[in-house]
């Protein structure tokens, strides 16, 4: 078998483009998953509804070195390979997300009113305040994400979701593709333009994560043991709470470039300094 790539974005999904290749990348994920073992070219010949050897070698060509990887005499997923699978599995290509539109609790934060609704307006779950039109959050929604799950339990898994995703990115880590996360700032946009977010952008596939500065020292170990000893815990803020949690807190913006602001919280005397310099986040107590 020979590695039949040019490099090419093209030439890599169009290896994707048959339904005996997804087999294969099926079988052999099944093996290792449920036997912990590889297979052999006579192994998948047998496990597949295909006319000749020279067929499955053609389409074991086409998949070799990106999504399957030849191991002695037996074959395996490559990472590539394995994502192709679960992406199939979980349905991310081929199905479409449900919700219920849903009442929610929590305070808009810009009328300050308590009307809010959570409904999938696709490609986005989006949380609305009814009184003002505004929105409040969204979220990605992965179909398998929907599954199995009530609309409060969606709300949940999504806000612990985009905890870890958020944290991960502030860290310097895309959580789409693992590449290096570069942190800048912006105003809000309307009605809300005299408060900042912070951005972090991946310099590898473009991905954005951004979050009010608030939320972003919830991730201070300092702040979460003290909301514990408060019997509050921080992890669970959900995104459009930041403020209705932080009502007691105070940030002042010193800076713009480099930026630089301080966060007063309600639960420790000290002050958060948050500031991005060279594309870097950090948080320290002041």
């Amino acid at each position: 078998m020979t590695d039949n790539r040019d490099g090419s974005p093209e030439s890599t999904f169009g290896a994707l483009g048959s339904k005996l290749r997804l087999d294969i990348l099926q079988i052999l994920e099944s093996a290792a998953r449920e036997t912990a073992s590889r297979l052999t070219f006579s192994d998948l010949y047998e496990r597949l509804d295909i006319e000749s050897t020279s067929q499955l070698s053609y389409h074991l060509g086409r998949l070799d070195g990106v999504f399957v990887q030849k191991f002695g005499d037996k074959y395996g997923l490559t990472q590539a390979g394995e994502r192709v699978v679960r992406a199939v599995y979980a349905g991310t290509y081929t199905e479409h997300p449900s919700f219920d539109p849903t009442p929610i609790d929590g305070t808009c934060p810009h009328c300050e009113h308590t009307a809010l609704r959570a409904a999938f307006e696709e490609p986005f779950l989006s949380v609305t305040c009814r009184e003002c039109g505004e929105t409040v959050a969204k979220y990605d929604l992965p179909p398998s994400q929907a599954v199995g799950r009530t609309p409060e339990e969606i709300l949940q898994s999504c806000d612990r979701r985009v905890y870890h995703e958020l944290g991960m990115a502030l860290d310097g880590t895309c959580p789409t593709c693992g590449g290096i996360v570069d942190a800048s700032s912006r105003q809000r946009t309307s009605p809300r333009t005299d408060e900042y977010v912070v951005t972090a952008t991946c310099r590898r596939c473009f991905n954005q994560v951004y979050a009010p500065v608030e939320l972003c020292v919830f991730y201070h170990p300092a702040l979460v043991a003290a909301y514990w000893s408060d019997e509050r815990d921080a992890t669970s803020v959900r995104p459009w709470n930041v403020y209705s949690y932080t009502a007691e807190w105070v940030v002042t913006t010193v800076s713009d470039n480099p930026f630089e602001a301080h966060v007063e919280t309600d639960v420790l005397d000290e002050r958060f300094v948050v500031t991005i310099v060279d594309g870097a986040v950090t948080i320290d107590i002041e």
